[in-house]
């Protein structure tokens, strides 16, 4: 029989590639549940150091003393207040020096400018990432595809100049913290 040789040979390699196919949907499988509790590890640590910085604030701002007696010190402390502003306001003397405030203050006045600039270059860049993101997703659920862009004959050179932007504000960013990083190493020498 010269066809059960053939036959042998179909069925091994059949055999071989059903193998072969498994061990790739496998590794497929595994790789992106990785990604996707790679993903869930990054937003549980988000919500970790908020949780964490939110009880650190709490703990900062809350009254010595246990409910009921709290209240009289919230009242001693909005007097307080209250006795600080009008006294800034009627007679320009300074505010209470022992306020509490919970932020790092540094020795040089120009290094918060510095790091509000960061933070709003920060928040910005995180919020046009986020827009493009919202932007692309909601083009690719509308058109179904990219072949829908390809049929109008829209020119990709707006994804380009995108692509140029997004890189020079990413080395923008990192220039800037480059010196953050350096005038922070100044004041901790200071």
């Amino acid at each position: 029989y010269p066809d059960a040789g053939w036959s042998i040979s179909t069925h091994v390699l059949l055999a071989a590639h059903m193998l072969f196919v498994n061990i790739l949907l496998t590794n497929l499988l595994i790789a992106m549940f990785s990604k996707r509790f790679d993903q869930v590890y990054e937003d549980t640590q988000n919500i970790w150091h908020s949780q964490q910085y939110l009880f650190t604030r709490e703990y900062y701002t809350r009254s010595p003393f246990c409910p009921p007696i709290s209240l009289i010190y919230d009242v001693y402390y909005l007097c307080r207040i209250i006795f600080f502003k009008i006294r800034h306001v009627c007679f320009k003397k300074p505010t209470d020096r022992r306020a509490k405030v919970f932020k790092m203050i540094p020795i040089n006045k120009n290094c918060i400018k510095d790091w509000c600039e960061f933070e709003g270059a920060s928040t910005y860049e995180y919020a046009h990432t986020e827009a493009k993101a919202s932007k692309v997703a909601s083009m690719t659920s509308t058109h179904g595809s990219d072949s829908y862009s390809i049929e109008k004959g829209e020119d990709t050179s707006d994804n380009i100049n995108d692509s140029n932007n997004s890189n020079n504000n990413l080395r923008q960013i990192q220039d800037d913290l480059a010196k953050l990083i350096n005038d922070l190493k100044k004041l901790k020498y200071n």
